[in-house]
């Protein structure tokens, strides 16, 4: 059996269950300026549950971001970048012997509302400065995370053409047959033809629907790939404190590891517990 790498958890949540108030649109970004000693730990705290792989804090460390949250043009560029790379940093610090760092990069705008992609040009924009910036800091790949929209997916994996980096590409679902925005994945799999992609995901998606777009996957997809669901008991909502049940979860990631992805995590309201959990499991598969 191949061995399956495990993604670390959630840092937005486990940044709220810590006492950090990360307050939308800028969400996590802030943190790393002001609390980075609170992202080390939980990095070095999904390590030490077992996690192969941490992602940085750069969920919305974009200039876009900052503008949204009335920074001016220039202080958006200066505190997105001040943010990302003190997130590298605090990975970086965090890191321990074979443990390898994934760059996040997200939707430009909220990733559980395709219909508000903004567009190629301001895509462009943001993507292009954030893979520049995330390889410039030294992250080992790039991670595009909770990627629903069409379109968006094609511009963010022809801005990443040029760099000399892993890419990985995860996508959010509408349902075992559609993409977020309602794009076919027939369509959606025909799109990824041109690019290189080393792993291809699933994430943010209830346990349900994501043991169902692993037939999906297996379907239409021959090489690296791997799930990372939420443990919310409903899709595309932000409240995570009313969780998935500790059998569910168990039953739920038996059914994932026996389906052999190459990587497996947990999204929105995990926490080093879960990862702990979920490498026990691993283990007993082997």
């Amino acid at each position: 059996m191949k061995r399956t790498l495990l993604l670390d958890g959630a840092m937005g949540t486990e940044l709220q269950n810590r006492g950090i108030d990360i307050p939308f649109p800028l969400w996590s970004a802030d943190a790393n300026i002001k609390h980075p000693e609170v992202v080390i730990n939980i990095h070095k705290d999904y390590i030490n549950s077992g996690a192969d792989i941490i992602t940085t804090n750069t969920f919305r460390t974009t200039a876009w971001t900052y503008r949204k949250a009335g920074f001016s043009d220039t202080k958006s560029k200066e505190l997105s970048r001040l943010s990302l790379y003190k997130a590298v940093e605090c990975a970086q610090i965090a890191v321990s012997n074979s443990v390898k760092i994934a760059g996040s990069i997200t939707t430009v705008e909220d990733c559980y509302l395709p219909e508000l992609f903004p567009g190629t040009s301001a895509a462009e924009d943001t993507y292009g400065q954030t893979i520049e910036w995330l390889v410039d800091a030294g992250v080992d790949l790039i991670l595009f995370e909770t990627m629903g929209n069409i379109e968006e997916i094609s511009c963010a994996l022809e801005m990443s053409r040029s760099y000399n980096i892993p890419i990985w590409l995860s996508l959010i679902s509408k349902d075992k047959y559609n993409l977020l925005d309602g794009s076919s994945y027939e369509k959606v799999f025909e799109l990824f033809k041109p690019f290189s992609i080393d792993h291809l995901l699933i994430n943010c998606n209830t346990m349900d629907l994501t043991i169902d777009m692993c037939d999906q996957i297996h379907s239409a997809w021959s090489q690296k790939w791997g799930v990372y669901p939420n443990l919310g008991k409903t899709n595309y909502e932000n409240d995570y404190l009313n969780i998935i049940s500790d059998s569910n979860l168990n039953n739920g990631i038996m059914s994932l590891l026996s389906k052999e992805p190459n990587v497996i995590g947990l999204c929105c309201g995990s926490t080093p517990f879960h990862i702990k959990f979920l490498k026990s499991l691993i283990k007993s598969t082997r």
